[in-house]
């Protein structure tokens, strides 16, 4: 094609050409006509191959446009399934608080209707084992015989690792068995998914269904994707099982408590008794003395038998106070007494100040609050400051009477850095073989059913001081909270 000449040559061998025919030169003229028809010859040919090259570009490029709007397509499909997806997942989300948030079973109908409400569910309804809930108060779940009615849970959910129904309700077996509601039939129209809540600690055990019914027969189909409604079941499963484990623990616990207040009683009766025995005819003071004080430690513990379900009740804040004047130095004094052997042991001594003066015999400092309740308090805290105390070192008690009275107590030891952050907190120990952790909990529970705080500071050279604060401005803002008596974060 490069070859081919300009109109202006095209022209020039054309006037040429005619001339040597005029002159009767036909062999040149022959081979210049033979020449110009190859060169076109070769350009046509070049044109029809560039022509179909064009044609197949042309064709590449509408097959590339009709993949690239397809796969716009599906990218705007795709594009809408994810956001719907993510607006799936933020609903099971929010449904899944209202679940993490269940501390027993009574709080179970609040959460399911909160749960209808963030899923657009017309009903849903939570079935369990009536023997796995057997004497815990939960009137508003219903509950049946799982083994009587296994054959209609069997006949309706499938044989997957995650039993399940999608379909219409009128191909349920009993829905009123799957609703817990014997007006729940057939009739009623619609579609339905039902899964089987399983026991996460004993595999393949069912504890109950948990059923869902939506007015339109579209809404549940069997050709559905349900993960998101599955992983959410599972988790109400999981949920329940810990909460109803908790409850019956908890029940447990209560009768194993009651059980033993009763027992101990027994063997305190002779404690309180055998010594009016002893003090007939005795006639040496010293002896009159250790006798009443054994006699005092027995009503004491006794006091502290008969009131041990309080502390129960402080940890789920149900304890109602009964508060009066109470002098809590001669308080302080019998708790010394009774901490004698360990004060001479460790070389120690308890001094008393009130309002920065060292109290006198006749001195009293008054606090509203129980009695029982604040001899218990103070004693937990003087033990442990006396325990901690290094050899030879007094325990201080500070009584400061401003507007609200404020008590500390300050021994010259430090607190060990693995125990510092969890001072206040249940079975936080360490350092004392036969330490429970529970002295400082039961003090900080005293004091805050008493409407006050209580802190701690230590360090290694001012030594550590545990100070209860009965201004109830002082217990606001506090993030401490009591635990219940399997530790932070379980339900109860």
């Amino acid at each position: 094609m490069d070859n081919l000449p300009t109109l202006k040559n095209f022209g020039e061998q054309l006037d040429l050409l005619k001339r040597l025919i005029k002159e009767g030169n036909e062999e040149q003229a022959d081979f210049i006509a033979q020449n110009m028809y190859e060169n076109y010859a070769y350009a046509r040919d070049g044109f029809l191959s560039q022509e179909d090259a064009n044609l197949g570009a042309r064709h590449d490029l509408a097959e590339k446009d009709e993949r690239i709007a397809m796969l716009e397509d599906k990218l705007k499909e795709a594009f809408s399934v994810y956001n719907a997806d993510l607006q799936l997942f933020g609903k099971f989300c929010k449904a899944l608080q209202y679940v993490n948030s269940l501390k027993s079973m009574a709080d179970l109908p609040d959460a399911l209707r909160g749960i209808a409400g963030e899923l657009g569910l017309g009903r849903i309804a939570v079935v369990l084992d009536r023997e796995l809930c057997k004497d815990i108060p939960c009137p508003e779940i219903p509950t049946f015989y799982l083994k009587g009615c296994m054959r209609y849970i069997d006949a309706t959910l499938n044989d997957g690792p995650n039993r399940v129904f999608l379909g219409p309700i009128s191909r349920m077996m009993r829905p009123d068995v799957f609703f817990g509601d014997p007006e729940v039939g057939p009739e009623l129209g619609g579609s339905c998914f039902a899964f089987g809540l399983r026991d996460k600690y004993t595999p393949g055990r069912l504890i109950g269904l948990i059923s869902i019914h939506d007015p339109s027969e579209d809404r549940f189909q069997p050709d559905m994707g349900t993960d998101f409604l599955e992983y959410f079941c599972s988790s109400v499963a999981s949920t329940l099982i810990d909460v109803i484990n908790h409850e019956r623990g908890e029940l447990l616990r209560v009768d194993v408590e009651r059980i033993t207040r009763h027992d101990l009683k027994t063997p305190l009766n002779a404690v309180i008794n055998l010594p009016h025995l002893l003090l007939v005819g005795e006639a040496d003071p010293d002896k009159i003395e250790l006798i009443k004080n054994i006699q005092d430690a027995g009503y004491r513990m006794l006091g502290l038998v008969n009131r041990s379900y309080d502390l129960y009740r402080m940890e789920t804040g149900s304890y109602r106070l009964r508060p009066e004047r109470v002098d809590v130095v001669p308080l302080i004094k019998r708790i010394a007494t009774d901490l004698q052997n360990i004060i001479e042991g460790r070389d120690s001594a308890l001094k008393v100040f009130i309002d920065g003066n060292e109290a006198g015999n006749d001195d009293s400092f008054y606090v509203q609050g129980e009695e029982l309740l604040l001899f218990s308090m103070l004693a937990n805290l003087l033990k442990n400051s006396i325990e901690a105390s290094p050899t030879g070192s007094p325990v201080t008690v500070n009584l400061d009477q401003a507007e609200y009275p404020l008590i500390s107590v300050h021994n010259f030891g430090d607190v060990p850095d693995a125990v510092r952050d969890s001072f206040f907190e249940k079975y936080s120990t360490a350092g004392k073989s036969s330490g429970t952790g529970l002295g400082t909990y039961s003090a900080s529970l005293i004091a805050k059913v008493h409407g006050g705080s209580i802190s701690m500071e230590s360090t290694k050279e001012r030594g550590t001081t545990v100070a209860v604060d009965f201004d109830p401005e002082s217990a606001q803002g506090g993030d401490w909270q009591p635990e219940n008596e399997f530790g932070p974060g379980s339900r109860c």
